[in-house]
């Protein structure tokens, strides 16, 4: 069963250190990762958009994201289609 696709926009105080929480966050909370985009400040903040199976716990998982160190703010984008990425289907095996 293929889940709808979420994008979740996060403000980072440090891009590269909060993407490490995030990736730890997703694995124990059993979140699939469907793509990542990290773009680094210059000298301060930073902002990741996570994209995420939407499998109706996107609530929690806001506010979880929320709470870590090193992430400053995070929000629900929206859709992965509804926010202008374009991502790539799976490769046919």
């Amino acid at each position: 069963m293929d889940a709808s696709r979420a994008v979740l926009e996060l403000a980072t105080r440090d891009a590269l250190a909060a993407l490490r929480h995030v990736a730890a966050c997703l694995a124990r909370r059993s979140h699939e990762l469907l793509g990542l985009t990290c773009e680094p400040g210059v000298s301060g903040p930073g902002r990741l958009l996570v994209t995420v199976a939407d499998d109706g716990r996107l609530d929690r998982l806001v506010a979880e994201l929320r709470g870590l160190p090193e992430v400053c703010g995070a929000r629900l984008a929206g859709t992965a289609a509804g926010c202008g990425l374009r991502l790539a289907e799976p490769a046919a095996a």
